[in-house]
This record gives C-alpha cells, structure tokens and sequence, in this order.
C-alpha cells in the first residue's frame, strides 16, 4: 500500500523516508556506521600452523670466507654481477683467426713476463753444489707473535727482478715496459706470503734494502722456526693466493691462459693440433704439447736454453698455423700489392695485423652467442657460467637449493682447501662448484625428465650429489600379514553390526554395590552399554573371500594409502585440519574455534584398518618388509630373492594373498653402511677379513672349551661361508650375519660385562687389523667419518631428490643413525647359580717342559733413523740426490751445464738387508727436477712397511722419532747367531738428459 510521506520532514524524523536507514549502512569492509547494534555474541576462528624453517647457517665473515679485506669482498662481488662468455682454451684459433698466430703469441709471451706473480726463492742447495743456510739470525718475539729473520740476498733467487730496494718506487717509475705493480716489494709486501714446509705466513713488514747492505730482513707473523737461529729449510715469497688469481683471472687474455694452462698436469702446458704440409703440399693434423719451463719450484724459466727452446717450439707451431688457417687478413683477404709496395718499416703490413686483431676481438663475442644456449661438463664454449642457474629454472628445476650451503659439504665432497692440479694454489671456490652442480644437473636433464618416477632416476641424482651408492638406503616396502582371517569368526563379529547399529560395553562402577573385605571397602562394577550407528557394509573391510588381505572400497574419508608423510610440514607438504581441542574455547558468549594440523603418519591410518577391523577384535598382524623388486610370478613364494639392478628383496612370502602393495619408500643416507662395505670389498678383493670359503674353524681344547667358530657337526650344524665374492652388497649385507649368530654363542657373552655377538664383533676387530694381522690397508672407516660426510651434504639433496619422487608417493628421507651389524646390542646374560656368580676354571693342562722361559735371551740393535743421522754434510734427500748426481757425472766425464737439471727423474727406494741377502725392496717416493725430492713423512711411511717384514724372520722394531734411531730385537726365546748383520738403504735410480 502507499506510504504518506510528509515534506519538508518534521522535527523527530519519525515517519520519513530515511527513517529506517541510519544503523543499516554497509560500508566497504563489512562493518556498520554510527556502531548503533551491540554484538552479544562472536565466534573467533584461528589456524595453527608450525612450520619447520631449519637451522640457521654459522655466522659468517671475511676470514671464515678466506677474504683478507673489504676491497677483496667487493672486488669479488663486482667479478659475480658481471656475465662473461665462456671460451674453449683449448683451441687457440678460437682466439686468433684474421690476425698473425706469431705476433699474438708473441704479444702473449711478453705480457706473461711483465705480469707473471714471481716468487722470491732460497733454497739450502748452491750452483755449485754445496749447502747453505736460507735464513740467519731468526729470532721470535712470543709477546708479539712475530718473528725476525734475514734472507742472504745474494742466494735470493729473482728471474722476474722483484724490487725490495728503497728505490722500487723510482725504478718502476722508469721502466719502460709496463710491468706488475706486484713486482714493488716495498710497497706491495702485504699481498706476499712467506711459505716454509710448505706453511703460508703472514708478511707484516720487510725493510727495504741499499746497495750496501747484505741481506733482506722480513718480519713474519707466527713462528716458522720454533727455537732455531738458523735455517736450511727451503723458503718462498710469493704472492697470495688471491693476488695470484687476480693476475690470471684479470691481467692475462684467453691467449696467455691458455699458454698458462694451470688445470692440467704437469702445470703449464698447452695442447696444438698442428698442421703440418707435407711434400705433396697436402697438410696433416698433428698434436702437439709445449710446456712453459719452470725455474725453482715457482717461477717460470725466463734466462735459460730451456726457454730459448721453448720459445723456438712456440715459433714453428704458430708459424705452420699461419701458413695454413691463421692470418686471413694478410695472408688471404688482401692482394698482393700492397705488400709489394710497403714500406721499409712494414706499415701496411702494421696495419692489416691491427685490422685482424680488431677483428679476432669481435669475432670472439660472435662466436660465443652463437654456442650460448649449449651446456658442457667442462667450460668450453658455452652458455655462460652466471646465467646456468637461469637455464636449469627454465629446463623446470627448482633452484632453491644449492650444494654451497652447507659448509661441511664443500669439505666432505669437494676441496676447497687445494686442488688437484699444482698449478691451482687453492681449490675451486663455493661459486664454481655451484656452477658446476647446475652443468651436471642441465646435462643429465634429458635423461632425468625421462626416467621421472623410477629409480634410476633417484640413483642418478644421488651420484650426482656426491652420495656414495653403499650409503644410500633407497628401499621400497610391502606389509606382509601373518595368516588369512578365520571367516567364520569374522562373519559372527559381522552379524552383530550388520542392523546398523553396534552396542560398546564399558565397565563402570555401580554405586549402589558397596561392600567390605577383611574390613576395606570396594564398589562394585557393572556393565554401561552405548548404541553406535554404523554405516559400514562387508566391503568396507579389507578381506576378500578367502581370508586374504584385499583393498576396501574407497570412500571420502578412507582411501588408498590415507595419511601422508614428509620431513617437514609446509604449503605443499601438510595434513588435514583438526580441532585443536586444548586450545579451543567453546563455552560463553564468546567461543574461540582453533585448528592445526594432522601429524604425518605415512600410510598408517590405512594400514590401520587391515590391522583393527572396525568394531570388532580381530586384524592382521602386518610385518613391513623390503622389496624393491615388486612383480613376481604366480608361483613365486617362500624364498624371494633378486639382486638385478639395484631391484633388490629378500624375504618369506608363505602366500601370494598376504602381501599388502603400499607406497611407502625409504631413500635415506646410512653411515653403517659403510662399514659394512668396506668390510664387502675387502673380502672380495683380498679374501679377508670373510674368506669365500668360510671363516676357519678353531679345534677344540682342554684349555678352550668354546672355540671361536662353529662346525659342521655335533650340537651345532651351523657352517659360517657367506661367500662374500658370489653376492652382491644387498644380498651379502642381508644374510652374512646370520649363521654368525649361533646357539653356542648367542645367550652368553664371554667376559660376562658388554652385550654383542662375538663372531660378529671379531670381524670387525679383523678389520680394524687388517693391516697389523694381514698386510691388508683398509679405508679406516668408522662411525665419526661416515657421520661426518653425510652432514657434510647438508638437506639440500632431498629438495633435489624430491623432483623425481612421484607426488603419490609417501617417502621417508633424511639420516639413519643405527648400529652396524657388527655391532647388533643384546642383553647380557652371566652365568650364574642362584645368587652367586660361579666361575668356570680351565680344565689343567699337562706339560712336559719348562712352563715359563724365564732365561728367554732378548738381543737389541740399534740404528740412525735417517741415512744422515751419523753424516753432519748430510741434512736431506735433496743432498743425496745431489751427491748421487755429481757422482754420475764425474765417473761420466760431464759437467752440470751438459744436463739439464730440470729432466731429473728419479726413484727412491729402500732396501732391507739381512746378512748381505735382500729381504725386501720398496719404492717409496718418486720425484722430478732437481729441487724435488722425498720427505722426511714418505721415508717414515716406507720404512714402516719395509721394516713390518721382519716379522716373518723372528724380529721385530719399533721406532723412536725423539731420538731419530731404529730398534731392532728378536720376538722369540731362540738365540740368534750375534754375526747376524742387518742394514737397511736408500737406493736411487734417476735418469737425465744430457749432451753426451
């Protein structure tokens, strides 16, 4: 009906059209104006999510990164932000193509010496083949940490002419050539350090020489010489490590690098595929390798006949390239005239190498795009190393991980520390070996997407990463169950919940039943029933007709494999939502409603069901067994065995119905695996500590009862062979133990105190001996290594894995810390009668001789530990290989300058001798060059092999390093003949090159 409206409104506002609209505005946001309605009630609703975010990394800082300052940081970080293209060096045409090879290479050399970090070196060995102390009047200040030394500037070894003067500013000043500014000692002394056996120290100040003075005094951070004077000790002066990467990295051009090449063995060498004419005018590929020459154990040869040679080798390589494929611009893309016509001083020839330069310089961008988008193991030309990070994003990895940061990986897997060429002063640094985790990664992308889902894939990151085959524990599982249900029962317990109802009985106590015993009161109990609607019908329950397991019928809340699992809970990985009932308020005006998440339970909540029939008290009892393997005949059962491709089972299966097929996966890292491993391979290389023919049986005696290893026959028919050499590690590791836990030994322990298997434990003892017991090394593996290692490679590795696991699959990852099974815990059993402990005696031995040897003569010789311990004019092998030397060349009629010195190859050997007849000869060392020659360390480790030998004639040693001397005594009570002679040598067998 119509509604009057009066105009204008009246003072109340009763009445009007806006009457009802105040208290009923919505504004954006969803609340009310003005605020004219009181709430009574709210419900306030809160998620509760725990979300793992790790561990935090240690602190960081300059010196734990190695970084001696914040120029070098920032220098560092300016060389990361920067894109370069990555050129092949071994081809050195890639480089010169349209310019002369003669004239690049020859620019090269030069710039090689004027920029090369040269090295101040004194060595304890003169020219003329006397010796000499390195450094003098050594003295430490132990309040300062610093020590004073002077270095005899006449025995200074300088071929790069590193100025130490006053007047080094002046003198580079002038050079007419530019040279390194690391060349000015004076000023540049804190970029140097000061090596000695092999350490690196600290220059804190040198004081800059006149032309009168006699020696160079430094001043050295820590103590190289501990209570010395004087020193003959070799000693270097070099450039820091990063200093010496700033020259190779930034004032050397591919050309020079590749000259320089320091990622090969021996150091410095560059591999030519050379084209040489033959008569027919017809060129053939040759390959060819020039080394530049080294002088001392650091700088290059720059003053000898050696590098004359060297640079005559150089010539002729690039002289051929230029003839044949180089040179274009001279050789082939302009006329002869103008070279006809030139100038006396080659103008026009000038030019047109200008020209080819200029072109080589953009010819090699040109190159490098046109191969960016390829990928090699080792940096070629290819895309460049900053943006592979970029490519493996786009192939679809996820690259939020990286190997660089766990600290312990890039120690346990890589070296950071030192690398495998000499010519590399450190390791590859954390962002090299993030580069070259991401080539492996893109290189094997093609394989890895393809085998996505299986395990070849998982195997192939695991190898990646570094994780050794015998550490990964990757097995997939079944759920064996005991025996079919009994039917009959199960369909009595069905009948009384197939009306749809199930009536549960609990006791509880009845309060009107209160009666007394012996004057205690107690209440009785009844019986309270409660009526539970059920609406499960037969197919819910996870049996078939014949008793066996058999999946139920999915459902929304029950499935297959319900209940997932994951290391840790996050966006991606979590469970459903429940009411967290310890924090939820559900009383007052005001109720708080809080949920959080499920805990992981990995399948478990569908197992459960096979395990506790709902509503009733019967189940299969599950076992959780490996089988990697997973598809079997029909008529496979009992014993199923496969070790084919890591498709590795071992297991009972009485009945192909009672195996349950799940999901579930482990792939962890187990470091008593590698005990076991070790252990494998060493009785399949050496036949022990586990002969392939079984572990020897020790007869029994009066005076041992219980020997160590069963037999076949009597009480025990148990045979220890597990034919180490005839299985696999799976196959080995699953069944060696077994017959090694037997009836005679398995309750009780034989010193009545540590719990283990004897049989078991001896072999790991065998092992740890193997070298003491057989001459056999092993890799001294042990828990603290093995645990060591698998930290080192961090979680990282799982965010990778995770890429290759199929998203149904419910997987176990991490560490598995377990005993070994050498070291399988059992509880200790003592014999024992009633409550007294009752030893058992040995059963009397008889014997017919003389029990205890009391006149048992001991005969002890003694001898220098050294061959210079009784020769003062000798304090090292570099003085023997010098006298050896010299020796050869007076019975040869040579002189030092017919050889070259640098050619010296020579084995070191030492010979044991027993009355002029040779018990044994082993190479210890080999060395090349003069200044090369063994350690103190390297004859110590042979003479401990050499001398362990003795064994087998009755004697023994031990060695005293305190007193530098060998002692030498029999190990039985039958007299030796006292002219028994025993000598032990060095031997050396070099070769030379010589003139004659």
């Amino acid at each position: 009906m119509a509604k009057k409206f009066t105009c204008p409104p009246q003072a109340s506002g009763q009445g009007t059209f806006s009457d009802n609209l105040v208290g009923f505005q919505l504004v954006d946001g969803g609340g009310f104006t003005q605020g004219n309605f009181d709430f009574t009630t709210s419900i306030t609703e809160k998620q509760n999510r725990n979300f793992e975010i790790g561990s935090f990394s240690e602190p960081m800082s300059l010196d734990s990164m190695n970084i001696k300052n914040v120029e070098e940081s920032k220098m560092i970080l300016a060389n990361n932000f920067q894109v370069y293209p990555n050129y092949d060096l071994s081809q050195v045409t890639n480089f010169t193509l349209y310019g002369s090879l003669v004239l690049r290479l020859s620019a090269s050399v030069r710039k090689i010496i004027n920029y090369f970090p040269g090295a101040l070196e004194v060595t304890s060995l003169r020219p003329t083949f006397t010796t000499g102390t390195t450094a003098v009047n050594i003295s430490y200040n132990e309040l300062d940490n610093e020590t004073t030394l002077q270095l005899e500037i006449s025995t200074i070894r300088n071929p790069f002419g590193i100025d130490f003067s006053e007047n080094a500013n002046k003198n580079r000043a002038a050079s007419e050539l530019p040279i390194s500014q690391l060349r000015n000692l004076k000023e540049n002394y804190s970029k140097y350090v000061f090596i000695a056996n092999d350490v690196k120290y600290v220059i804190n100040e040198i004081v800059p020489t006149t032309n009168t003075d006699q020696y160079l005094t430094l001043y050295i951070e820590g103590q190289p010489f501990p209570n010395q004077t004087f020193t003959t000790d070799s000693i270097l002066v070099r450039p820091s490590d990063f200093y010496v990467n700033k020259v190779f990295n930034e004032d050397f051009d591919p050309v020079e690098k590749f000259l320089l090449n320091r990622d090969v063995t021996p150091i410095y060498t560059a591999y030519f595929t050379v084209p040489i004419e033959n008569e027919d005018g017809t060129y053939t590929i040759t390959y060819k390798s020039l080394k530049f020459p080294k002088d001392g154990s650091w700088n290059l040869d720059i003053r000898t006949r050696i590098f004359d040679k060297y640079l005559a080798d150089l010539n002729d390589i690039a002289t051929n390239f230029d003839g044949y494929k180089t040179n274009l611009i001279s050789r082939f893309l302009t006329t002869a005239s103008l070279k006809e016509f030139d100038t006396s001083d080659k103008k026009v020839e000038k030019l047109l190498q200008l020209y080819g330069r200029s072109f080589d310089e953009t010819k090699k961008f040109i190159d490098a795009l046109a191969k960016i988008n390829s990928v090699n193991y080792n940096i070629k030309s290819d895309i460049p190393s900053q943006l592979l990070k970029n490519l493996a994003l786009t192939l679809g990895w996820k690259t939020n991980m990286s190997p660089i940061s766990e600290d312990d990986f890039l120690n346990s897997v890589f070296s950071t520390s030192s690398s495998a060429f000499s010519g590399v002063p450190v390791g590859p640094t954390p962002e090299e070996i993030n580069y070259q985790y991401f080539r492996n990664l893109i290189l094997n992308s093609a394989y890895l997407f393809k085998s996505k889902g299986t395990r070849k894939s998982i195997d192939t990151l695991l190898r990646l990463i570094g994780a050794p085959d015998f550490l990964v524990d990757f097995n997939e599982h079944i759920y064996l169950a005991d025996q079919r249900i009994n039917l009959s029962e199960f369909n009595t317990q069905y009948a009384n919940i197939s009306g749809g109802t199930y009536v549960q009985y609990t006791p509880v106590l009845d309060l009107s039943d209160v009666y007394s015993v012996m004057g205690v009161q107690y209440t009785g109990v009844t019986l309270s029933s409660t009526t539970i609607d059920i609406t499960l019908t037969a197919v819910d329950y996870p049996l078939d007709s014949f008793g066996c397991p058999s999946m139920p019928v999915d459902g929304s809340n029950y499935y297959f494999q319900i209940g997932g699992g994951w290391f840790e809970s996050t966006p991606q990985h979590r469970m459903p939502e429940q009411v967290d009932l310890t924090n939820s308020v559900f009383t007052g005006a005001n109720p708080n409603y809080q949920t959080n998440l499920l805990p992981f339970n990995y399948g478990e909540e569908y197992l459960q069901r096979f395990r506790k029939f709902p509503y009733m008290d019967i189940g299969f009892r599950l076992r959780k067994i490996i089988d990697n393997k997973k598809s079997w005949y029909d008529n496979e059962s009992d014993l199923r065995t496969s070790f084919d491709g890591g498709f590795n089972s071992y297991y009972y299966a009485p009945d192909e119905c009672l195996t349950i097929n799940v999901k579930n996966v482990d792939i962890m890292l187990n470091p008593s695996f590698g005990l076991i491993y070790d252990v494998y391979t060493m009785s399949r290389t050496y036949n022990y500590p586990i002969p392939n023919e079984g572990l020897n049986y020790v007869p029994p005696s009066p005076c041992n009862t219980d020997p160590l290893y069963p037999k076949r026959g009597g009480i025990d028919w148990t045979e220890i062979v597990p034919k180490p050499k005839e299985k696999t590690f799976f196959e080995f590791a699953q069944t060696f133990w077994r017959n090694m836990i037997n009836v005679r030994n398995r309750q009780f322990i034989t010193d009545g105190k540590t719990g283990g298997y004897p049989t078991l434990q001896s072999i790991w003892w065998k092992y740890l001996e193997s070298r003491e017991l057989a001459g056999i090394p092993n890799d001294n593996f042990n828990y603290q290594t093995m645990i060591d290692y698998i930290n080192g490679l961090g979680d990282y590795w799982i965010r990778l894995v995770e890429q290759m696991v199929p998203a149904t699959t419910i997987w176990n990852t991490g560490v598995r810390l377990e005993n070994s099974i050498f070291h399988r815990q059992k509880f200790v059993w003592r014999r024992q009668y009633g409550c007294e402990i009752v030893p058992i005696p040995c059963e009397p031995c008889i014997l017919t001789t003389q029990v205890f040897a009391y006149d048992c003569p001991t005969q002890v010789l003694s001898c220098g530990l050294y061959p210079w311990t009784n020769d003062p004019n000798t304090v090292s092998f570099g003085v023997l290989l010098a006298t050896a030397l010299k020796q050869y060349l007076t019975l040869n009629n040579l002189t030092l300058n017919d050889c070259i010195l640098n050619t010296i190859y020579a084995q070191w050997y030492i010979n044991l001798n027993i009355n002029g007849i040779t018990l044994e000869t082993y190479m210890f060392s080999e060395t090349y060059g003069y200044q090369n020659y063994p350690s103190n360390q390297e004859w110590l480790i042979g003479l401990n092999y050499t001398l362990s030998n003795l064994q087998n004639e009755g004697y023994n040693y031990y060695i005293d390093e305190t007193k530098e001397s060998i002692v030498v005594y029999n190990v039985n009570c039958s007299p030796l003949d006292v002219t028994d002679t025993f000598t032990v040598e060095v031997g050396i067998n070099f070769t030379i090159l010589c003139n004659q």
